[in-house]
């Protein structure tokens, strides 16, 4: 697209109306500035960027910018640490145009996140790498020490945060248990290792062994008790000199996140992606010249030198979304906005992966959102992988009118970039009226706290024709105090899920003092247990007058959201209860006066088709069929198990030890022919003719 084709196409995108848009915090910008309180030191660690002038690593403040919205009353608020491009290098000795918490799309992503209702911190962290060393393993040992120093830099920031709050008294306004991290180029592979590496183990992999002159045997590129521990809670100190690599900062608090992000950069090694990690949302460009998009190789900018294998954000995504990572986006990846359509058409299927394509005459517009001042002293660098920002190329316009149309361009970008993560965050962190949360007529039961009072002694029905039930005293105080809960619930048992063996689903939110009610017929313990190792015990009757009928699964707890599944045999137009005690430690005791706080909640179990009236096209699908070698396989039930055949019985395929997984991408290449698609689930198993042409 030339300049003067892009000049229209933003002219009209300017004057497309917004009085459509809804104003809703942390979805759309609700402040009109923003305040930013530059270079707060969130710890000090060990660089060695000096360390072949010196011969030592010396100590050196780590230093991060807080961007706050002006005129916030919100005292507890979600926060994104934010992590920029660079190589691992100094601007300029990087090569780069770009390589600071200071740099443009730094500045305008943090600003429009801060607008929204978040705070955010661009953060600094430690350089230093040999991307010229002579021999391929000398790089990857200085890449892989660079990015596990940023690790422990943006874990250290976490903790500095969540120290903040319990011993400064919380002066920047934050959620200590919503914490994301975002990263931006370079900043991407200290977010994806961040996010993924749980232990030092998962450091010890052939690829970042090497064998150093005089040792008989390969040894860990990163040695713990020299280079630390991956939080950076450990002294790393190198024995042959008594050289301190890695200072303990902030120890004792959480380095944990709650969502990952990232822009470019890629995966350490696919195999760092587990069971239980965090959400992630990924953008990048699938022809980006440096950091693979699948599977590749990491080559060192402007002078092309091989460094190390490495998954990029396709491959990583794919591994996420069979493991079901991702699917607390599911709401958000079926939504009909125009950036979900755009990502889904080319994604593959996998929930959070935004795929930005570039046209074929900029195959390595690897950056789209990045700008900088053209008298940068890398311009020249930087328009190999972002050609818009040459403001030499169009003789019908002067430099200011080029340079303004490419920061157009690249703000569009952040525009998509922000419009994409922004309902995906809001999932992740359950923020009040995500697009996650049940709504409509059939599924939304949540309870209004404007209507709490109304409940007090009562009973209320809601949308779905399922009732709530209170037995709270009729007290103001206790009115107060229950309204701050938020109790929140839904039976998720219809025609649209069939195979979940006929259970009901008791879901509640709350504020981190909720109790469940336990009987000696759950588990033998009379009294009170914390959501978090109990189970809940399920009755039929009245709040009134119950009857214990069995115990539902062990509660799942997450970021103080509470659920739990009935697994005994229920009854279509039956209503069960659970009580509820968030306030005292008085064990229930049903039809007898209750102490403030206690609550009795009920609902109703809607009419399901049964399975056996199912077929297996209803539970099960694959598409395309016939494909071309590769498919989606579909579930309305939980996939544990796939085996895939030929006609002969030859097994050509599996995959084992799958949980909460509805879809799976098979992306390994089968031979022309006719195959079996076996798909075992938690109740239902189904064989499907697949065709592969």
């Amino acid at each position: 697209m030339t300049m003067k084709k892009l000049s229209t196409l933003f002219l009209a995108l300017a004057m497309m109306p917004c009085s459509s848009l809804l104003s809703q915090r942390y979805l759309t910008e609700i402040f009109d500035e923003v305040e930013v309180t530059a270079n707060v030191t969130y710890g000090v660690n060990a660089t060695v960027i000096m360390y072949s002038t010196l011969g030592e690593a010396i100590p050196q403040p780590l230093l991060l910018d807080i961007y706050e919205p002006s005129g916030d009353t919100e005292t507890e608020r979600p926060l994104v640490l934010y992590f920029h491009t660079g190589n691992f290098l100094p601007h300029p000795q990087n090569g780069g145009p770009t390589g600071t918490k200071s740099d443009s799309a730094t500045v305008e992503l943090c600003s429009r996140l801060a607008r929204m209702g978040y705070v955010v911190a661009s953060c600094d962290y430690r350089l230093g790498w040999n991307p010229i060393a002579p021999t391929q393993p000398e790089r990857v040992y200085s890449l892989i020490n660079a990015a596990y120093r940023g690790v422990q830099d943006s874990r250290t920031a976490a903790r500095f945060f969540r120290k903040s709050v319990a011993v400064d008294g919380n002066p920047y306004g934050i959620d200590p248990d919503k914490f994301v991290i975002w990263g931006q180029g370079t900043g991407g592979y200290i977010a994806f290792a961040s996010s993924t590496i749980n232990s030092y183990n998962d450091i010890l992999i052939p690829k970042f062994f090497h064998q150093p002159d005089g040792f008989p045997n390969p040894i860990p590129m990163v040695i713990e008790s020299i280079n630390g521990n991956p939080d950076g809670t450990s002294f790393g100190i190198n024995p042959n000199d008594g050289d301190t690599l890695c200072y303990v900062n902030h120890s004792g608090y959480s380095s944990d996140f709650s969502m990952m992000v990232n822009m470019g950069g890629a995966l350490g090694d696919s195999s760092w992606v587990t069971a239980g990690d965090i959400p992630m949302v990924s953008f990048h460009s699938p022809t980006d010249p440096f950091a693979p998009y699948n599977l590749g190789t990491v080559v060192v900018p402007v002078l092309e030198l091989n460094v190390v294998e490495v998954s990029g954000s396709y491959g990583a995504q794919r591994i996420a979304n069979e493991l079901g990572l991702n699917e607390v986006f599911e709401a958000a990846d079926n939504a009909n906005d125009v950036y979900t359509q755009q990502a889904n058409a080319n994604n593959d299927g996998y929930f959070g992966l935004y795929p930005l394509n570039r046209p074929a005459t900029q195959p390595y517009d690897s950056a789209p959102w990045e700008w900088w001042n053209p008298n940068n002293p890398n311009h020249a660098a930087g328009v190999q992988t972002n050609p818009d920002m040459n403001v030499d190329n169009d003789p019908n316009l002067d430099e200011d009118a080029e340079l303004a149309l490419a920061i157009a361009k690249a703000k569009s970008f952040c525009d998509t970039i922000i419009a994409y993560a922004a309902p995906r965050m809001m999932c992740a962190l359950a923020l009040p009226g995500n697009p996650c949360e049940p709504t409509g007529p059939e599924n939304d039961m949540c309870v209004d706290a404007l209507s709490i009072s109304n409940l007090l002694g009562g009973a209320m029905d809601v949308m779905n024709n399922s009732t709530v039930y209170t037995n709270v005293d009729a007290t103001g105080e206790a009115a107060l105090t229950f309204a701050t809960m938020y109790p929140c619930f839904e039976d998720v048992i219809g025609t649209a899920a069939p195979v979940l063996n006929n259970s009901v689903w008791f879901s509640f939110t709350g504020d981190g003092n909720i109790y469940a009610i336990e009987t000696t017929d759950c588990d033998g313990d009379e009294g009170l247990e914390p959501w978090d190792d109990t189970q809940m015990a399920i009755y039929t009757g009245s709040c009134s007058n119950l009857t214990l009928v069995g115990c539902g699964e062990d509660i799942d707890l997450q970021n103080n959201v509470y659920n739990a599944r009935v697994t005994l045999q229920t009854t279509a137009g039956t209503t069960y209860y659970v009580m509820v005690d968030g306030f005292d430690n008085n064990s229930w005791n049903p039809g007898a006066p209750v102490s403030s706080g206690n609550f009795c909640l009920g609902v109703t179990r809607k009419a399901q088709v049964s399975v056996d009236e199912l077929t297996a096209s209803q539970v099960f699908s694959v598409y395309p069929n016939p494909s071309n070698g590769q498919f989606v396989i579909t579930s309305n039930d939980d996939i544990h198990r796939i085996e895939i055949t030929n006609l002969i019985g030859e097994v050509v395929f599996t995959r084992d030890g799958l949980k909460n997984v509805k879809r799976y991408n098979v992306t390994e290449q089968f031979a022309a022919g006719v195959y079996l698609v076996n798909t075992f689930g938690s109740n239902t198993r189904s064989t499907i003719k697949m065709i592969v042409e």
